[in-house]
């Protein structure tokens, strides 16, 4: 707020202020409001769940899989948002596995993963064919919270899991994303970036468009994360 207040004041309302001085309860970043509001549940949500016993967790995780997974695959339906219900949704389903399931075999790890990975490829198939005939759906399968972006997440975390290393290189970096993604998400700098500095838009017909695009991002990053 205080650099964009000497430097860019021209995007900066009072709306905007008023938002980074408050910025969790005013829902500035949603992920920092959603998981901050979970963290505050959490004791209570997790003492819940245990007193619930495994079956009842069991009927839970269930429900919960068919309210918000098996609707996840019908365009249209209201689905978990980006909100504190995600988290919540995902701690269901992640601490029934923890406390109460054999661990998963790797067979049955690549078997999750490559059923989530299938229908990302059904479903973008099947919307290329439908813009054919002039129906624009989207990828909608591939939004957070879907079924299937869950089963590749999870998978993936499961694939890495007994792997242990150490990289100071790494470290540094996973210590910074949060810092950039506070910066690069803020309504002021999403204006100067995207509106001002960096139009993609205009880069989209030109030669090695990609490597341009991904070129803007590793310096808006690094930047960022200095």
């Amino acid at each position: 707020m205080a650099f964009f207040l000497v430097f860019d004041r021209a995007d900066f309302g009072m709306k905007t202020i008023v938002r980074s001085v408050a910025p969790t309860i005013m829902g500035m970043w949603w992920y920092v409001t959603a998981y901050a509001t979970f963290l505050a549940l959490l004791p209570f949500l997790s003492k819940g769940l245990r007193a619930f016993g495994e079956h009842m967790h069991y009927a839970l995780a269930i429900t919960v899989l068919a309210i918000w997974g098996l609707t996840s695959f019908i365009p249209g339906t209201s689905g978990v948002n980006d909100s504190v219900f995600g988290f919540i949704y995902l701690f269901i389903l992640i601490s029934a596995y923890k406390w109460y399931m054999k661990p998963f075999t790797l067979k049955q790890t690549w078997l999750m993963t490559g059923t989530g990975l299938g229908f990302f490829l059904l479903y973008t198939c099947a919307s290329v064919m439908l813009s054919l005939f002039g129906i624009d759906k989207g990828i909608f399968i591939a939004g957070s919270f879907k079924l299937p972006v869950i089963m590749v997440g999870f998978g993936m975390f499961l694939l890495f899991d007994p792997l242990s290393f150490r990289s100071r290189i790494i470290n540094r970096i996973a210590r910074s994303a949060f810092a950039v993604y506070l910066i690069t998400d803020h309504p002021a700098t999403r204006t100067l970036l995207w509106k001002h500095l960096f139009v993609l838009e205009n880069l989209y017909q030109q030669p090695f468009a990609i490597l341009q695009i991904l070129g803007i991002l590793l310096t808006i990053y690094l930047v960022s994360a200095l």
